[in-house]
Formats: structure tokens, sequence, C-alpha cells
């Protein structure tokens, strides 16, 4: 049987190595976002998970055993990021993780699958479940932004909620003190029943992306915990997953 043949348009090339060196292109059909040329930026440290995230991430690894390479939880996020109605294998992979990530339009609601589990049915050790919301500047190379008033301001608005009928707040990507929101995991929790965790997050679309797409990132991370006292120590690999989000008009 003769292979089908591989047809590569010089087109598609070109949005390919635009992607890979940082530069815009308006690609075929009908371009970027609102007509615009998509920007297809380099990645930032942002883009490349947990081990970037100096205020919580480092400190949750050091009190992991450096040696230690077990994956004992896994943290994994899932949209319905080809719009295709419905949240499966297809959604998974690079396309979360590459600009313009999960596609949406002001004032629409995307649900996203949460999925927390352990090698272990009840948890011996304690351990922390975080989610959060985050801009990237995709002009720095460190994903960063001057500031945290410069970031809310140059990327989309984006709420994060609890339940369908939009009653707990969990995530604000324009509110400070909204940024986190953590569980904790005791010994002897039945996973992921006792974690507190929700099975499922809605990102609501308040208002547009900035100069680039997939400005908004969310992420979840599992991490051990220091034993209380009387505790065993249990260390793992940290575990994280992340999908970006891009809003348009």
């Amino acid at each position: 049987m003769n292979a089908l043949p591989l047809t590569i348009t010089s087109v598609r090339v070109a949005a390919v190595l635009a992607l890979l060196s940082g530069v815009s292109y308006a690609g075929e059909g009908s371009g970027g976002l609102d007509g615009k040329p998509f920007v297809l930026p380099s990645e930032t440290q942002r883009d490349m998970g947990a081990g970037f995230e100096r205020a919580h991430d480092e400190v949750m690894r050091i009190l992991s055993d450096p040696n230690a390479n077990a994956k004992v939880w896994k943290f994994d996020l899932d949209t319905d990021i080809n719009h295709d109605g419905f949240i499966n294998e297809n959604d998974s992979g690079w396309m979360e993780y590459t600009p313009p990530g999960m596609v949406m339009k002001v004032g629409t609601t995307a649900q996203v699958h949460v999925t927390l589990s352990c090698r272990y049915p009840f948890y011996p050790g304690s351990a922390v479940a975080r989610l959060s919301v985050a801009g990237i500047n995709r002009g720095n190379p460190t994903g960063e932004f001057a500031s945290l008033d410069e970031e809310i301001h140059s990327t989309a608005h984006v709420i994060v909620w609890a339940d369908a009928g939009k009653t707990h707040k969990l995530l604000d990507s324009a509110d400070p003190a909204k940024r986190v929101v953590e569980w904790i995991v005791h010994p002897g929790y039945q996973l992921p029943e006792h974690s507190g965790v929700p099975t499922n997050v809605y990102v609501e679309a308040l208002s547009p992306s900035g100069q680039f797409m997939g400005d908004i990132r969310l992420m979840g991370t599992m991490a051990p915990l220091p034993p209380a006292p009387g505790e065993k120590a249990y260390n793992f690999r940290v575990s994280e997953d992340h999908i970006l989000f891009t809003v348009k008009h």
C-alpha cells in the first residue's frame, strides 16, 4: 500500500518558523484576533512550568528530597481547546501550552476539568494543591512584567469559578488578592473526594488579550509539605500542568 503524500504548504512552514523565531505572522484564512496578524512569540520562562515560579515552587522543591524522582501525584488540567464540544484526549498536549491555547470570546465561559490523582488511595503525608492565574509578558524572555499593575492592565481579564452558577469565585486575574488558591491535603485523606479540590472549574472571559496571544496562564501544582509533629515525611516530585488562554472581542 502506498503511503498518502504529506503536503506542507510554504505558508504553514512560514508559520512554524515564525513561532520558533518570535515574529508576527498573518497566516491562512481570517488571520489573527479581530483580523490582525497573529503574533507568534518565543517561549518565555512562564511557559515552562512550575520550576520557574520562584515565589512558591522553589520553596516546595526545597522541602522535597532533592534526590527524589518519584511521581506520586498527578495534577492535570483539560479544557475543550479544539472546540468540538467534548473534553477528552484530543484536547491534551502541545495545544494547551502553545499560543493561542484556549481561545475564548469576551463574555463566554470555558469549563476546565481538574484531575487530581495519587498512587495511594489514602495519602499518608501532607501536601498542598495549588491553582493560580497569571499573565505572561511575551515581550520579555522571563515572561514577567515590571509590576503586577502593568501585568493586570496588559493582559486579558479572566475569573475562575468553582461552580457553573458562578457563586464561588476562586481566582481573578485582575485582583491581586485572588491570584492563588490552595488546598491542604492531610494524612489519611481519601482522594480525590476529600482533597477539597473541585473536579471542574469555570473560566469566564471578561476583557480581551493585549499584544500577544496566550497571555493568560492557568496553572495547577501539587507539592509536598513538611510533616506536622508526629507525622512521617513523604517526598515526591512536584506535579504541575497549565493551560494558556487567549481572549478576543
